[in-house]
């Protein structure tokens, strides 16, 4: 069942902001989740891994208990400098990767459980962004979208190595297949990074089920057409699933509005 898009803009904070979670038109179970947390200036995606059971529990455990490990650091925090706040930023990650697996090891948890995850932080006029998996975060600026993140897969590495070209990207066996997620065995390696924000930067968060649907170009078509957050995530939405909706399709937009 389709839930109405979250839109909510308050006036005391320099962004706008809106997300949207859809089923798609052939899974039975909605594996993902975001959240958003405009006190904190913090948005998250996360697509669960591991069967219809342990991806949602994957995915909800990285939305609900993430945020709060973020929170208790940042309030620790003495020296608020960019190369800090990254480094928090990716030691937190990394200590909800080890959390989840041994969750999936446990009584309570499903054996090879795990999620990908995007993040957002907005916090002294920056973005602080992160990634696991072939979960993405654009940005908007200028009418001109650019992929922040590095997709974790086999098939990105592929491509980075030149033994594939993006045409045979689409249908390649190893499509899906990812390299680092949050609740892997191995010790995760989030990309991180950070940079200034500028007025009517756009910021959009989304799972492969929007990606794996439609391209760039119809992307940034929408993100320019629609000035609404909530109607612009609604509209990405519509376009995945007509272009045929066969994964979960999750999106997160932020606007910031600020001049300074």
């Amino acid at each position: 069942m389709e839930k109405e898009p979250i839109d909510t803009l308050s006036t005391s904070l320099p962004f706008r902001y809106a997300g949207l979670s859809h089923i798609g038109k052939v899974r039975r179970e909605n594996e993902d989740t975001f959240l958003m947390d405009p006190e904190l200036g913090l948005f998250l995606v996360s697509d669960g891994m591991g069967g219809h059971r342990g991806g949602e529990l994957a995915s909800k455990i990285v939305t609900e208990d993430l945020p709060v490990t973020i929170e208790v650091r940042l309030d620790k925090l003495k020296v608020g400098s960019p190369a800090t706040i990254r480094s928090l930023f990716k030691k937190a990650i990394i200590e909800q990767s080890r959390q989840l697996h041994l969750e999936g090891t446990s009584e309570t948890g499903y054996k090879d459980m795990g999620a990908t995850l995007v993040a957002a932080l907005l916090r002294n006029n920056r973005a602080y962004i992160a990634n696991l998996g072939d979960s993405r975060i654009y940005r908007f600026r200028n009418r001109r979208l650019l992929q922040l993140t590095k997709d974790h897969s086999v098939i990105s590495e592929l491509l980075d190595k030149g033994k594939i070209k993006p045409e045979e990207a689409e249908n390649h066996e190893a499509q899906g297949e990812i390299t680092h997620y949050i609740g892997m065995e191995d010790k995760a390696g989030p990309h991180i990074r950070s940079f200034q924000l500028k007025k009517d930067d756009r910021l959009l968060l989304c799972t492969d089920g929007l990606t794996d649907e439609i391209d760039d170009k119809a992307i940034a078509a929408i993100l320019a057409g629609e000035q609404d957050c909530a109607q612009a995530c609604q509209a990405l939405v519509d376009a995945a699933n007509t272009a045929g909706g066969q994964d979960n399709i999750t999106v997160v937009i932020v606007d910031w509005r600020s001049n300074s």
